[in-house]
């Protein structure tokens, strides 16, 4: 992964920042979001095998990491 797209992917999802721009809260990142979204449609479409699922959806996650990073 390039690291344009590794910082990209450490980047929360819904951000909310106090009066002095620092970031408050916990929420999940790009990364983390986009491999759920993955995630969710495999098992909806019936896959059982749950640590392969886990994997592709990381894999998918960073492949459209990797292409949004080459767009901003």
């Amino acid at each position: 992964m390039t690291e344009k797209a590794k910082k990209l992917s450490n980047e929360p999802i819904n951000p909310v920042y106090d009066d002095e721009g620092k970031l408050i809260g916990n929420y999940l990142t790009k990364r983390e979001y986009f491999a759920g979204l993955a995630m969710a449609g495999s098992i909806s479409i019936g896959f059982a095998e749950y640590d392969l699922i886990a994997m592709d959806a990381v894999g998918y996650a960073d492949a459209l990491l990797e292409e949004l990073s080459k767009t901003e």
